[in-house]
């Protein structure tokens, strides 16, 4: 190969390695079974089995045998956050989860929680 289709095979390379390196944080998750926006509860591990809720709005209720949580949420300063009630082993309890790719995380599995409540909020 000449020397100057192996410096130009180089450059394109190496150009398009900063396309794949120079990918944004913020990023949108492309998730296959909660929508874009809402909270989604399963009865399976690692977002599996049942799709037992998907809200975007505040929600109260009793969802029980879950086990995995997903906040699908959008970027939203004051409300891409959820605080989630739940009981486990009989203890009430609450947890504030991350919208995605952010900082903190976003998806939970859980050992047989009964989901309480859902309120979106802002950072936690």
């Amino acid at each position: 190969m000449p020397r100057r289709s192996v410096g130009i095979l180089a450059a394109a390379t190496a150009l398009a390695a900063s396309f794949v390196v120079s990918t944004p944080a913020s990023a949108e998750i492309d998730h296959r079974t909660c929508p874009k926006g809402a909270f989604c509860v399963y009865s399976g591990l690692y977002e599996s089995g049942k799709l037992l809720l998907a809200t975007q709005g505040n929600w109260n209720g009793t969802i029980y045998n879950v086990l995995s949580t997903f906040n699908n949420g959008y970027r939203d300063p004051g409300a891409d956050h959820v605080e989630l009630g739940y009981e486990a082993s009989g203890i009430s309890q609450s947890i504030c989860i991350h919208y995605p790719p952010g900082s903190g995380q976003y998806e939970h599995n859980w050992n047989w929680i009964t989901v309480k409540s859902v309120r979106w909020r802002g950072e936690c």
